[in-house]
């Protein structure tokens, strides 16, 4: 059994990647007093921080320049250079994986399919074990992933061993949004083998962000009001609002007797990151104040310069409030002005009231901005809140949000939660915001703390049952040595919204049907509704296959060749493993997760 000296972990973000270490040792039980190491000395750092940049910068065979801050200064100070030679930048490529499926459009998936071929500059990515159906664009993000993670966690490992341990000593945990499918988990299970860390079970954890960021909460001093008690007391109940770059992560525990944490709400998020407002920056407000063919000069030519302007408005939008009166100025660059020429200028200025120098937002247009992503925001809080107060059995047990994320530290977000729920809940941000997930991430590995998970979906297998004259379709009708069965039923593991303990399993035993049958192949879906009968009911996805190797067993009777089938829910990561039962032990079974999930 491993037995881990090391504790480490990588947050993955859109915006930004970083790493924090602990060791195991007396001192460190206590999450109160744990000691977290972190790496805060990034090459061409603005300023000592905890996440590097999540960027790369690629030559045209697709081999790395440069990555993190070091890259976006290559870029910025060299980019016609690099430009010339073929090198390509990258930055918050994550929320591409799975956009495709997630759209669900088969056509436009197939376009840009096409469109995001390995040509594109990034390396390809090593076969996937873990998911099926990936189109190449997925790939290509993927790659993009693997190298990222490459380098953090070199990183970190030098800190590690520097400090007398070894790689063999450390158990790691990787964040992960809460609204990822589990196709996107597989595929990160893929970029983690990609990138080095070790395969064996146990040694790589992933972690749902908004969970991690609840670790973070719970000992980072937010309580229930000035007087109140703290989010590790027995009975506390809390929702954690995740706001980081590319999503929006909403979870809701309540503390059991022990302290330990038993979600009751339901697993939220969707695209809803502050990443969002500078792709509307650049896409909408810069693109109508230089208009379309200077903009696209501008992408062609001089790129670095468009790359500057929004990091301009990265910075600024951090001080927008929600009662903004002033207008917030974006300096247009040199190389941009050049491109302008004396007919953008005076272009430029009879749209902002003589303005020729820079891009004006004005509070209306900032409004407009925050309305990409706030809105939406409220409505997942709304929608959890309710829950958790219909499922209140005491209400004088307060709630507290606890927003966590960059996102977080937004005065105009902090502003509009406080203002449609303060009356409901008490609203906290604990320090740092935006290093919660991340620090967070830490504690869950070292001693995680949640007990039990809602099942986000009614899971099970397709099963060939009894045929029920009158019920069953004759479509779905099998003629097997057992008599007529129906093939299409939906062998239920657990139901939406069930709450399963994180260490449960749940197992059902299956037998081949015919006698020559040398494979079992088992389809396990996913649907909301809790009593599916049919595989081919509305809205039951097909999210797996599980193919089960027989060949040990061959020698028995049919009936002899029983397999049990065990999986497990309660943690971030749906597990499926199955045994023999004849002879015992592991069956050979390969999982692949689908995309149309």
């Amino acid at each position: 059994m491993f037995d881990p000296r090391v504790f480490a972990a990588v947050d993955m973000g859109t915006y930004a990647i970083g790493g924090g270490w602990t060791t195991a040792s007396p001192d460190n039980e206590a999450p109160e007093t744990r000691k977290i190491h972190f790496f805060n000395n990034w090459e061409s750092q603005p300023a000592p921080t905890v996440k590097n940049l999540s960027a790369l910068l690629l030559d045209a065979d697709g081999e790395m320049i440069a990555w993190g801050y070091e890259a976006r200064r290559i870029w910025l100070t060299q980019g016609m250079a690099q430009r010339t030679a073929g090198a390509k930048y990258y930055h918050g490529f994550k929320m591409d994986l799975g956009a495709l499926a997630e759209n669900g459009s088969t056509e436009k998936a197939v376009e840009a399919a096409e469109d995001a071929s390995p040509a594109d500059g990034a390396p390809e990515l090593e076969r996937t074990d873990h998911a099926s159906g990936v189109s190449p664009r997925d790939l290509q993000t993927a790659a993009l992933l693997t190298m990222l993670l490459r380098q953090v966690v070199q990183t970190l490992l030098q800190q590690i061993t520097a400090s007398g341990y070894d790689e063999d000593d450390v158990r790691w945990v990787l964040t992960v949004p809460a609204c990822f499918s589990d196709y996107q988990k597989a595929i990160y299970r893929d970029v983690i083998k990609n990138a080095g860390l070790p395969g064996e079970d146990g040694r790589v954890l992933l972690s749902l962000e908004p969970e991690a960021a609840a670790h973070y909460a719970r000992v980072s001093g937010a309580r229930h009001g000035d007087a109140g008690s703290g989010l590790m007391a027995p009975g506390s109940r809390f929702m954690v609002v995740d706001c980081g770059g590319g999503t929006i992560d909403i979870t809701a525990y309540e503390n059991d007797q022990d302290g330990k944490m038993v979600e009751i709400g339901r697993s939220l998020g969707d695209r809803l990151g502050s990443d969002f407002l500078n792709r509307r920056v650049e896409n909408e407000y810069l693109l109508e104040g230089f208009g379309k063919v200077v903009m696209d000069d501008i992408r062609e030519a001089c790129p670095d310069a468009l790359l500057h302007m929004i990091d301009q408005w990265e910075r600024a939008k951090v001080a927008v409030r929600l009662d903004q009166e002033d207008n917030l100025n974006l300096l247009v660059p040199t190389a941009i002005d050049r491109k302008m020429g004396a007919t953008g200028r005076r272009r430029l200025a009879r749209r902002q009231n003589k303005v020729d120098d820079a891009i004006v937002l004005t509070p209306a247009q900032l409004h407009a901005l925050f309305d990409t992503v706030v809105p939406g925001t409220l409505d997942l809080v709304e929608a959890q809140l309710n829950e958790m107060e219909f499922a209140q059995s005491n209400s004088d047990t307060p709630i507290v949000i606890v927003l966590a994320g960059g996102f977080s530290n937004s005065p105009y977000l902090q502003q509009a939660i406080k203002e449609r729920f303060g009356t409901r809940a008490t609203i906290v941000v604990p320090p740092n915001p935006d290093i919660a997930v991340l620090a967070g991430a830490v504690h869950f590995c070292y001693d995680p703390q949640t007990r039990a998970r809602r099942s986000r979906f009614t899971y099970g297998i397709d099963t060939a049952m009894p045929f029920e004259e009158g019920i069953d379709p004759e479509s779905s009708r099998l003629k097997t040595p057992d008599g007529d069965r129906c093939g299409d039923r939906f062998n239920i593991y657990t139901t939406a919204g069930q709450s399963v303990p994180t260490d449960a399993e749940v197992c059902h035993t299956v037998i081949p049907l015919f006698e020559r049958q040398k494979e079992i192949v088992l389809g396990v879906y996913a649907t909301r509704d809790t009593e599916p009968r049919y595989i081919t009911d509305d809205g039951c996805d097909q999210l797996a296959e599980v193919t089960i190797d027989l060949s040990p067993v061959m020698r028995f009777d049919r009936r002899e060749r029983a397999v049990r089938t065990f999986m497990k829910f309660g943690e971030t990561e749906i597990k499926v493993r199955a045994e023999l039962v004849q002879g015992g032990g592991e069956a050979i079974a390969q999982v692949r997760f689908h995309s149309n999930y």
